[in-house]
């Protein structure tokens, strides 16, 4: 007697799956470049990198962990960029007490040119 039992696919073969659709349905369909290009770079850059995590995962689908690695993946990239421009904020600060700085040294200067009985 043979029993057959019920074939579950692994969780590569429904992301090659859901990605295979996503591109031809959803990826083509997109009228904006920029669109395209950002999923390609989501995939490449997210997906791809962490399918090992997504399919760890006990959400129930492969959308609900792209989606959640998606977000994690915007997360991560507006930290970046967040910490980036508060060093670039300090950067502005300091550039700009030295600006400042300077415009203060440059009048003295121009002072005791104009009037050198200031000294």
């Amino acid at each position: 007697m043979i029993i057959l039992g019920r074939i579950t696919p692994s969780f590569r073969q429904l992301y090659e799956e859901t990605i295979a659709e996503l591109k031809s349905e959803l990826q083509a369909a997109m009228v904006d470049l920029g669109h395209k290009s950002a999923f390609d770079l989501i995939l490449k850059d997210a997906w791809n990198r962490e399918q090992a995590a997504m399919g760890n995962s006990t959400l129930p689908t492969v959308c609900d962990k792209l989606n959640l690695l998606a977000s994690v993946h915007n997360r991560k990239l507006t930290a970046a960029i967040s910490k980036e421009m508060r060093e670039k904020d300090v950067k502005i600060k300091q550039l700009s007490d030295r600006i400042i700085e300077l415009e203060n040294s440059v009048k003295i200067i121009m002072d005791k040119l104009r009037d050198p009985s200031n000294t």
